[in-house]
């Protein structure tokens, strides 16, 4: 027998639900108007769906036939080539060839570095330890940030 999908729903109508549902809720139980209104809050907090309905706030730039000319990378901060960047599925993953080639050259020497403060704790030497581990800390938190990125430099790298 096939499979069939079956249609997730969306994040507003699971909103929508749980919302109808904690209403019959409230109307079946006595709680005090704050309890119910310091509940709503938590669903509206943790469910409602954001305003703007998730669109992208810098959308690809189209041809007159609908194809992606060019999409921006969130790394560089910047529109680049559809031909520079990650598509998949006929849609930017947001990041482009270079950007993602130096993010996975960050992402190895991370590991790489934890593996030595690992190593260092293991032959007993923790000021080594402690050192490498705030080094792979450091890099990590920089490799999310725009400003670890230069399109110049990661373009001369990537073609190098």
């Amino acid at each position: 027998m096939p499979k069939t999908k079956t249609k997730q729903p969306t994040k507003s109508e699971v909103y929508e639900s749980i919302n109808a549902s904690i209403q019959l809720f409230l109307e079946d139980h006595k709680l005090t108007k704050k309890a119910q209104d310091h509940l709503k809050q938590i669903i509206d907090d943790h469910l409602k769906p954001k305003a703007g309905g998730g669109h992208s706030q810098n959308p690809p730039k189209l041809d007159d036939d609908g194809n992606i000319i060019e999409a921006y990378c969130r790394y560089h901060e910047r529109y680049e080539p559809v031909e520079n960047m990650v598509i998949s599925g006929g849609k930017s993953k947001g990041y482009c060839r270079a950007a993602i080639s130096k993010w996975t050259k960050a992402t190895k020497e991370v590991k790489a570095l934890e593996k030595a403060s690992t190593d260092a704790v293991l032959e007993g030497d923790i000021d080594l330890a402690k050192e490498k581990a705030q080094e792979a800390k450091d890099l990590q938190s920089a490799i999310t940030s725009p400003s670890f990125y230069d399109y110049d430099k990661d373009w001369e790298a990537f073609n190098a």
